[in-house]
């Protein structure tokens, strides 16, 4: 992974929790229910299990799905005598979410610069200690949580989750677009829900339509790293090949 992007107002931003971070990577979608929460615990414990040490920060204020994923729900943070938050430790991984502090199943009813706020504090305010990589799953969409994270975060790189049909490729040009234009490097495009096979047939069902992943890697000159097919069975598929 290369050094942080040269962006001298992010880096003076940057909080004294992550300045032992060696690797940020946002996991952005513009669309919601692509698969994007799956796929940044998905990537996170590859990372992990490949011997790293990794953090995942679930930045989804509005619906935070890390902790029903990674079966944390019940769990709380602890406190450290500084007001840091100390991360639960879930398979390996170091882990933060608005869903293990506003646990009472009330919606967060907030305006876009209060969420915003509430991110960079669960950024800054967690202990993370020394990490390679922090992989951070961000709400879906192109608002202010996510200017706010491709502004004032020394990000390395931005990895884009889409599925096959037009309206969530529609989408996520838009946000390719937002991410180019505050000039974050993209690492890659990931098609979700790209086929389903069943597991006595070697036949592909193209449920969703084909090839709307590679159209658009194609259309911005990006790698599609993979195409995740949809399984008989809710399951988590670890991918190694990322």
């Amino acid at each position: 992974m290369s050094n942080k992007r040269p962006n001298k107002e992010a880096m003076v931003r940057v909080p004294e929790t992550l300045r032992r971070v060696k690797n940020i990577i946002g996991v952005f979608s513009a669309k919601g229910g692509v698969g994007k929460s799956e796929i940044s615990l998905n990537l996170a414990l590859s990372l992990a299990d490949k011997g790293y040490a990794v953090g995942l920060l679930d930045a989804d204020i509005y619906g935070p799905s890390q902790p029903v994923l990674l079966k944390a729900s019940s769990e709380e943070i602890d406190v450290k005598d500084n007001k840091l938050l100390i991360p639960l430790n879930k398979k390996g991984i170091k882990f933060v979410s608005m869903g293990l502090i506003a646990r009472d199943q009330k919606p967060v009813i907030w305006r876009g610069p209060m969420v915003s706020g509430a991110v960079m504090q669960l950024m800054s305010q967690t202990d993370w200690q020394e990490l390679d990589y922090l992989i951070i799953d961000t709400p879906p969409g192109t608002g202010d949580v996510q200017l706010t994270l491709l502004q004032r975060l020394p990000l390395n790189g931005a990895l884009v989750v889409t599925t096959p049909q037009e309206v969530s490729t529609s989408d996520t040009r838009k946000g390719i677009e937002m991410i180019k234009r505050l000039e974050l490097p993209i690492l890659g495009l990931i098609e979700n829900m790209s086929f389903f096979q069943p597991s006595d047939s070697k036949k592909k069902y193209f449920i969703f339509g084909k090839g709307g992943g590679q159209n658009l890697a194609k259309e911005y000159g990006l790698e599609l790293l993979s195409e995740i097919p949809l399984l008989e069975k809710k399951e988590f598929v670890i991918l190694y090949e990322l």
